[in-house]
Protein backbone atom coordinates (compact mmCIF):
# COMPACT_ATOMS: atom_id res chain seq x y z
CA UNK A 1 0.00 0.00 0.00
CA UNK A 2 2.59 2.49 1.09
CA UNK A 3 4.43 1.67 -2.18
CA UNK A 4 1.61 2.29 -4.08
CA UNK A 5 1.13 5.43 -2.67
CA UNK A 6 4.69 6.56 -3.04
CA UNK A 7 3.69 6.36 -7.08
CA UNK A 8 1.29 7.50 -6.87
CA UNK A 9 2.77 11.25 -5.71
CA UNK A 10 5.55 10.87 -7.70
CA UNK A 11 3.61 10.24 -11.03
CA UNK A 12 1.54 13.47 -9.94
CA UNK A 13 5.00 15.07 -9.46
CA UNK A 14 6.12 14.22 -12.89
CA UNK A 15 2.66 15.86 -14.30
CA UNK A 16 2.93 18.81 -12.24
CA UNK A 17 6.71 19.39 -13.85
CA UNK A 18 5.89 19.15 -17.33
CA UNK A 19 3.56 21.19 -19.84
CA UNK A 20 2.31 20.41 -22.71
CA UNK A 21 0.96 23.01 -25.37
CA UNK A 22 -0.91 21.96 -28.47
CA UNK A 23 -1.52 24.98 -30.23
CA UNK A 24 -4.92 25.00 -31.77
CA UNK A 25 -5.96 28.56 -32.67
CA UNK A 26 -7.86 29.91 -35.91
CA UNK A 27 -6.08 33.02 -37.52
CA UNK A 28 -8.10 35.27 -39.14
CA UNK A 29 -7.01 36.83 -42.80
CA UNK A 30 -5.22 40.08 -42.49
CA UNK A 31 -6.21 43.05 -44.36
CA UNK A 32 -3.27 43.44 -46.85
CA UNK A 33 -3.84 44.64 -50.17
CA UNK A 34 -3.86 41.34 -52.51
CA UNK A 35 -0.86 40.56 -54.65
CA UNK A 36 -2.02 39.84 -58.84
CA UNK A 37 0.47 36.57 -58.07
CA UNK A 38 -0.72 32.97 -58.76
CA UNK A 39 1.51 30.70 -56.33
CA UNK A 40 1.65 27.25 -55.38
CA UNK A 41 2.64 26.48 -51.91
CA UNK A 42 3.90 23.20 -50.66
CA UNK A 43 4.52 22.88 -47.06
CA UNK A 44 7.64 20.06 -45.99
CA UNK A 45 6.84 17.80 -43.07
CA UNK A 46 9.06 19.38 -40.72
CA UNK A 47 6.91 22.66 -40.94
CA UNK A 48 3.39 20.34 -40.71
CA UNK A 49 4.74 18.11 -38.11
CA UNK A 50 7.05 20.51 -36.07
CA UNK A 51 7.28 19.81 -32.38
CA UNK A 52 9.52 21.62 -29.57
CA UNK A 53 10.62 20.10 -26.59
CA UNK A 54 12.96 21.67 -24.07
CA UNK A 55 13.54 21.07 -19.99
CA UNK A 56 13.62 24.93 -18.03
CA UNK A 57 15.67 25.84 -15.31
CA UNK A 58 13.23 24.60 -12.80
CA UNK A 59 13.42 20.98 -14.62
CA UNK A 60 9.74 22.12 -15.72
CA UNK A 61 9.42 19.98 -19.48
CA UNK A 62 7.90 21.49 -22.19
CA UNK A 63 6.74 20.03 -25.43
CA UNK A 64 4.90 22.89 -27.77
CA UNK A 65 3.38 20.93 -30.76
CA UNK A 66 3.03 23.79 -33.19
CA UNK A 67 1.99 21.77 -37.02
CA UNK A 68 -1.32 22.36 -36.97
CA UNK A 69 -1.17 25.78 -36.29
CA UNK A 70 1.96 26.80 -38.81
CA UNK A 71 -0.74 25.90 -41.67
CA UNK A 72 -3.73 27.48 -40.25
CA UNK A 73 -1.40 30.58 -39.69
CA UNK A 74 0.14 30.44 -43.31
CA UNK A 75 -3.07 29.19 -45.45
CA UNK A 76 -4.74 32.25 -43.53
CA UNK A 77 -1.89 35.31 -44.75
CA UNK A 78 -1.43 33.01 -48.26
CA UNK A 79 -5.17 33.46 -48.97
CA UNK A 80 -5.60 37.12 -48.16
CA UNK A 81 -2.28 37.88 -49.57
CA UNK A 82 -2.33 36.28 -53.13
CA UNK A 83 -4.94 36.34 -56.05
CA UNK A 84 -4.87 32.45 -56.76
CA UNK A 85 -3.40 29.53 -54.19
CA UNK A 86 -2.87 25.91 -55.20
CA UNK A 87 -1.40 23.45 -52.49
CA UNK A 88 0.75 21.06 -53.42
CA UNK A 89 2.01 17.87 -51.97
CA UNK A 90 5.53 17.85 -53.32
CA UNK A 91 7.57 20.47 -55.04
CA UNK A 92 7.53 18.13 -57.80
CA UNK A 93 3.99 18.66 -58.01
CA UNK A 94 4.23 22.33 -57.96
CA UNK A 95 6.60 22.36 -60.65
CA UNK A 96 4.41 19.97 -62.83
CA UNK A 97 1.56 22.39 -61.83
CA UNK A 98 0.03 23.38 -65.56
CA UNK A 99 -0.91 26.55 -66.34
CA UNK A 100 2.64 27.45 -64.38
CA UNK A 101 2.58 29.25 -61.33
CA UNK A 102 3.68 32.88 -60.90
CA UNK A 103 5.96 31.17 -58.32
CA UNK A 104 6.33 28.82 -55.28
CA UNK A 105 6.31 29.37 -51.62
CA UNK A 106 7.63 26.45 -49.21
CA UNK A 107 7.90 28.20 -45.57
CA UNK A 108 10.28 26.16 -42.82
CA UNK A 109 11.12 26.58 -38.91
CA UNK A 110 14.43 27.36 -38.69
CA UNK A 111 14.58 28.11 -35.10
CA UNK A 112 12.09 28.33 -31.83
CA UNK A 113 12.77 29.11 -28.64
CA UNK A 114 11.11 29.71 -25.28
CA UNK A 115 11.40 31.24 -21.95
CA UNK A 116 9.21 30.79 -18.72
CA UNK A 117 9.22 32.65 -15.41
CA UNK A 118 11.80 30.40 -13.87
CA UNK A 119 13.94 31.36 -16.44
CA UNK A 120 13.38 34.96 -16.95
CA UNK A 121 13.15 35.68 -13.14
CA UNK A 122 9.44 37.37 -14.21
CA UNK A 123 5.69 36.53 -14.72
CA UNK A 124 6.47 36.44 -18.15
CA UNK A 125 6.19 33.65 -21.25
CA UNK A 126 7.92 34.35 -24.11
CA UNK A 127 8.32 31.99 -27.60
CA UNK A 128 10.68 33.37 -30.30
CA UNK A 129 9.82 31.62 -33.55
CA UNK A 130 12.22 31.93 -36.93
CA UNK A 131 10.44 31.15 -40.03
CA UNK A 132 12.67 30.46 -43.20
CA UNK A 133 10.12 31.74 -46.41
CA UNK A 134 11.22 30.03 -50.01
CA UNK A 135 10.04 31.83 -52.82
CA UNK A 136 11.27 29.33 -56.03
CA UNK A 137 10.22 30.14 -59.51
CA UNK A 138 7.87 27.83 -61.59
CA UNK A 139 10.79 25.48 -62.01
CA UNK A 140 12.45 25.38 -58.46
CA UNK A 141 14.76 27.54 -58.88
CA UNK A 142 15.57 29.55 -55.53
CA UNK A 143 14.46 33.33 -55.87
CA UNK A 144 14.99 33.76 -52.53
CA UNK A 145 14.85 32.68 -49.00
CA UNK A 146 13.48 34.99 -46.19
CA UNK A 147 13.91 34.56 -42.87
CA UNK A 148 11.20 35.86 -40.73
CA UNK A 149 11.61 36.89 -36.87
CA UNK A 150 8.58 36.24 -34.55
CA UNK A 151 8.19 37.31 -30.92
CA UNK A 152 5.04 36.89 -28.61
CA UNK A 153 4.85 37.32 -24.86
CA UNK A 154 1.96 36.73 -22.15
CA UNK A 155 1.61 37.14 -18.29
CA UNK A 156 0.42 34.50 -15.68
CA UNK A 157 -2.21 35.81 -14.42
CA UNK A 158 -5.83 34.34 -14.26
CA UNK A 159 -4.33 31.55 -16.68
CA UNK A 160 -2.54 28.03 -15.87
CA UNK A 161 1.55 27.53 -17.27
CA UNK A 162 0.16 26.20 -20.37
CA UNK A 163 -2.21 28.43 -21.25
CA UNK A 164 0.47 31.27 -21.04
CA UNK A 165 2.88 29.08 -22.95
CA UNK A 166 -0.41 28.56 -25.55
CA UNK A 167 -1.03 32.69 -25.70
CA UNK A 168 2.68 33.30 -26.23
CA UNK A 169 2.92 30.75 -29.18
CA UNK A 170 -0.63 32.75 -30.34
CA UNK A 171 0.88 35.64 -30.65
CA UNK A 172 4.09 34.85 -31.80
CA UNK A 173 2.28 33.49 -34.72
CA UNK A 174 0.20 36.55 -35.26
CA UNK A 175 3.57 38.44 -35.23
CA UNK A 176 4.57 36.40 -38.10
CA UNK A 177 1.49 36.71 -40.08
CA UNK A 178 1.65 40.40 -39.82
CA UNK A 179 5.33 40.52 -40.89
CA UNK A 180 4.58 38.11 -44.12
CA UNK A 181 1.55 40.05 -45.20
CA UNK A 182 3.55 43.58 -44.64
CA UNK A 183 6.69 42.51 -45.97
CA UNK A 184 6.28 39.78 -48.73
CA UNK A 185 6.02 42.17 -51.53
CA UNK A 186 8.64 44.55 -49.81
CA UNK A 187 11.52 42.29 -50.51
CA UNK A 188 13.50 43.53 -53.15
CA UNK A 189 13.58 40.27 -55.41
CA UNK A 190 9.99 39.56 -54.93
CA UNK A 191 9.97 43.32 -56.48
CA UNK A 192 12.00 42.62 -59.10
CA UNK A 193 11.11 39.31 -60.46
CA UNK A 194 7.77 38.56 -59.13
CA UNK A 195 6.23 42.22 -59.36
CA UNK A 196 8.45 43.35 -62.20
CA UNK A 197 9.01 46.85 -60.00
CA UNK A 198 11.87 49.09 -60.15
CA UNK A 199 13.91 48.52 -56.80
CA UNK A 200 16.40 51.57 -57.88
CA UNK A 201 16.65 54.28 -55.70
CA UNK A 202 14.01 56.91 -56.27
CA UNK A 203 11.78 54.39 -57.86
Amino acid sequence: MLRALVVSILAMALVSCSGSVQVQHAFPAPLVEQLPLRVAVWYPPGLSDFTYHEEDAAQQEWTVRLGTANLRMFNAVFAALFREVVHAGSLDEARALQPPVDAILSPAVDAFELSSPALSGTDQFAVWIRYNLDVLAPDGTLIVRWPIAAYGQAGTGGMSDAESMERATVLALRDAAAAIAVGFARQPKVREILLRESTSDGH
